[in-house]
């Protein structure tokens, strides 16, 4: 397209022509960094996309160990319960057995 505006035989034409070519030229260089930049924010995009999925899987996992770890010490804390629960009872039938002697002296 250079070219063809300098083959013009009239020097108005001419110039009309070259200041057509030069913005057409402008307007390409313009819409190749857009879209430059498009491209940039969209592979950014995409990085960020991948990084949040690799950290939700992560998350995910930790958030999976740690209800595993809550359950087995809530069955740890329920197993410790019963056991005191368990001794109490003992407890309380050896004071019975006791407040029964010491009734019946």
């Amino acid at each position: 397209m250079d070219g063809l505006w300098r083959s013009v035989a009239s020097k108005p034409q001419r110039d009309l022509w070259k200041r057509k070519v030069e913005q057409v030229v402008e307007e390409a260089d313009s819409l190749r960094e857009s879209l430059d930049r498009y491209m940039q924010r969209q592979q950014r995009r995409m990085q960020e996309a991948q990084e949040r999925a690799e950290l939700l899987g992560s998350a995910e996992a930790q958030a999976m160990e740690s209800a595993r770890n809550s359950s087995r010490m809530l069955e740890e804390a329920s197993a410790t319960g019963a056991a005191i629960l368990a001794k109490y009872s003992e407890q309380r039938e050896g004071l019975k057995v006791v407040e029964f002697i010491i009734f019946c002296i």
